[in-house]
């Protein structure tokens, strides 16, 4: 016997009405792969163009590193001071940023160690036992538009922090220059865009997508409308000029005729000012009609809210602009945002960094320390009184409890390094 098979749809539809399912306007709506990860021209030129598009690629990045990070070890603090005059000497922190940046504009980037003496092996993995002293000597930065081919072949070992990933990648260091070197995973630090799902991902050769990519159709509607606002602005007042014969003159009149009369409207227009007087034919009317701009803040308010939505910032950054409505300080957008930042540091800029911190390390020390740390700095930083306070409610119990004995002089200390880890608190102990 044959069974009927019906597909069940759960919800109301109503076609009659336009609800539900079977709306027509329902079923025409879809959504379209736009590839705009794939054009580096069109992002480049949107970067360039666009200041918003500029703003949502670089502030995020800039956040990311603005605080930087403490690193956290045994060693003397004029060792420590060493380490970060070597990081200041090349620039580490503006590399970075840079290369977070272009991996967010076009779905990767690639940061190179450049170390002394390892020129010519950069196709094998980096063995930190032939590093030289000073051997370290700055990052260099790729990004995905320069053409970086990753490998087919994937790192297989599961203890590799890149497991999964490219073993190398083919890139040319010299723009001028078609020559290509290949760079074995381990020399370099990877950045990847927004993440994809496995599929995509291999369609994107291991890489992310472009942050412009999800918030491009909101970014054409805000630009759009902006443009359309300062439009209206220069027709506020629109003239219109009645004429009686105008009509008959394009469909009757010659050639000639009807450039003498566009001719004559032109230099009419031109000598029309507020203070002079417009001369016409006895039978011709002159209107003006003004426009009013009543709602268009309300609009361009939303596809702003729309925008800064879309770019997961606030539209108090974003824009630049102050926080709206009765007792509004903006402070929890901006908690939510910089708690993003914290995400965003434990995925793109935490590995980076547990890979080029021991290699500066060896530079300039010899040895890495097994106790090494990254410890991040907090992105949003709070007023001196606002630090203090919180320090004090942080510090109060476990130097109470100190006190009183209940706690040991070591248990104490890791107590306060614990509390205060996040927040930059004890960070001598």
């Amino acid at each position: 016997m044959n069974e009927e098979i019906r597909r069940a749809l759960d919800g109301y539809a109503n076609a009659a009405a336009f609800l539900g399912e079977a709306s027509p306007l329902f079923a025409a709506g879809t959504f379209v792969r736009n590839g705009l990860t794939a054009d580096p021209e069109l992002l480049t030129a949107a970067y360039r163009e666009s200041w918003l598009a500029k703003r949502i690629i670089d502030m995020p990045a800039e956040d990311m590193t603005r605080a930087w990070y403490t690193p956290a070890c045994a060693m003397p603090e004029a060792a420590l001071r060493q380490l970060k005059q070597l990081e200041a000497r090349h620039a580490v922190k503006q590399e970075i940023t840079n290369a977070i940046r272009w991996a967010r504009l076009y779905g990767g980037s690639l940061a190179l160690m450049v170390l002394r003496g390892e020129e010519e092996v950069l196709d094998r993995p980096l063995d930190p036992d032939l590093l030289l002293p000073d051997c370290f000597q700055g990052l260099l930065v790729l990004d995905r538009a320069q053409g970086i081919l990753p490998s087919p072949e994937l790192v297989s070992d599961l203890d590799d922090p890149d497991f999964g990933l490219p073993v190398w990648y083919e890139v040319s260091l010299d723009l001028e220059s078609p020559r290509t070197v290949r760079l074995h995973h381990s020399r370099v630090l990877r950045f990847a865009g927004r993440e994809l799902p496995a599929l995509e991902t291999v369609r994107e050769s291991s890489w992310g997508a472009s942050e412009l990519e999800h918030i491009w159709d909101e970014l054409q509607k805000r630009s759009a409308i902006s443009a359309n606002i300062a439009q209206l602005v220069f027709q506020a007042n629109l003239t219109t000029l009645k004429m009686s014969d105008f009509g008959e003159m394009l469909a009757l009149g010659t050639d000639s005729q009807k450039r003498q009369v566009l001719e004559a409207l032109q230099e009419e227009n031109r000598l029309r000012t507020s203070f002079g007087l417009q001369l016409l034919s006895a039978g011709d009317a002159l209107e003006t009609h003004p426009y009013s701009f009543a709602g268009l803040s309300e609009i361009y308010e939303s596809f702003m809210l729309d925008m800064a939505g879309a770019a997961e910032i606030p539209a108090t950054r974003l824009f630049g602009r102050s926080p709206q409505g009765m007792n509004a300080t903006g402070e929890s957008d901006l908690r939510n945002y910089y708690e993003m930042i914290a995400q965003l540091q434990e995925r793109m800029l935490r590995p980076a960094l547990d890979r080029l911190l021991p290699v500066m390390a060896l530079s300039c020390w010899g040895e890495v320390p097994e106790d090494l740390e990254i410890v991040f700095r907090p992105a949003m930083t709070a007023s001196a009184a606002e630090r203090a306070e919180l320090e004090e409610k942080l510090s109060g119990p476990v130097l109470q409890a100190f006190s009183m004995g209940l706690l040991g002089m070591d248990e104490a200390k890791a107590e306060l390094k614990a509390r205060g880890e996040d927040l930059g608190f004890w960070t001598k102990i």
